[in-house]
């Protein structure tokens, strides 16, 4: 897989990850935190709030 690649799938996840966070009320789209975090972060919020 080519860089350019590994990082749109990384992106495609991590907006993935925001839109769901913002659809269950955890953040607002103005959250500029959200949108700095790493997608591993993404993921944890995202499990924690599925639990």
């Amino acid at each position: 897989m080519e860089a350019n690649q590994l990082r749109k799938a990384i992106e495609q996840r991590k907006h993935f990850y925001i839109s769901k966070l913002v659809e269950a009320g955890a953040y607002s789209t103005s959250d500029q935190h959200l949108y700095q975090c790493t997608l591993t972060d993404l993921e944890k919020e995202y499990k924690q709030l599925n639990y």
